[in-house]
């Protein structure tokens, strides 16, 4: 089961002082966890400003400064809409690129998602394509970008369990019928975030947590670092 560590996500700093923003709070945490062994990362791209960007030279750094922490290390980023509003202007982003990360994220629910998975896949980026509902695994069964994805990322946005996991079944229903085999990884937000990759262990996917999915133990103790969280997810992942 491959965890892969959502590092910061679009969450602000007054949710909590510790999410890493900046380049040096950035190469701290994933020197830390790639140190125990964690080379898959899924990381927001921010300004010297604390704002999120895909400009050219803000994921340049990004990008270049991870992989001066180990050429193992694969990352990716969030290409979301409303880190750059204007379409014209984010596929030129893309397309300006000097350093690109090996997948970027996609919300298939998004108006223009075809349009940037296009433009990423012409540069070479795998995509993973978000279905947080039903209606976005219908997209993604239209849009004919199974080629270019190298995962789908089964994220449903409810905060109660059991609603969750009724959105985890529609989208499972659409991706079976179309016999979409594309490996999947299931998790979730905040107060089921814990629970959904319990969910995603017993299924057999891919999971994911970090400071972007949740900054709280299950124990309710609010986290200082990603580690923390990694820590707690190893015990699930490993137990028996």
């Amino acid at each position: 089961m491959l965890l892969k560590i959502a590092l910061n996500g679009a969450r602000p700093k007054s949710q909590n002082e510790f999410i890493p923003h900046s380049l040096e709070e950035i190469q701290k945490e994933v020197t830390r966890l790639y140190k125990i062994g964690f080379k898959v990362f899924h990381i927001h791209c921010y300004d010297k400003n604390g704002n999120e960007s895909l400009r050219p030279e803000d994921v340049n750094n990004l990008v270049s400064m991870v992989r001066n922490i180990s050429t193992e290390i694969q990352i990716g980023i969030s290409s979301g809409d409303w880190i750059e509003p204007d379409l014209e202007k984010r596929i030129n982003y893309i397309k300006q690129w000097k350093y690109t990360p090996e997948f970027a994220s996609v919300n298939m629910i998004e108006e223009d998602a075809i349009d940037v998975s296009q433009a990423l896949i012409a540069r070479g980026i795998l995509v993973e394509a978000g279905l947080n509902e039903k209606k976005a695994a219908e997209n993604f069964i239209k849009s004919n970008l199974s080629g270019g994805c190298c995962r789908i990322l089964i994220e449903p946005e409810e905060e109660i369990f059991d609603s969750a996991l009724n959105t985890v079944n529609e989208i499972e229903e659409i991706l079976d019928i179309n016999q979409m085999n594309i490996k999947r990884l299931l998790h979730g937000f905040n107060s089921v975030a814990w629970d959904l990759l319990r969910e995603a262990k017993i299924r057999g996917y891919d999971g994911r947590i970090g400071m972007e999915d949740t900054i709280y133990l299950e124990n309710g103790k609010k986290v200082a670092s990603n580690f923390e969280i990694i820590q707690e997810a190893i015990k699930i992942i490993n137990a028996t």
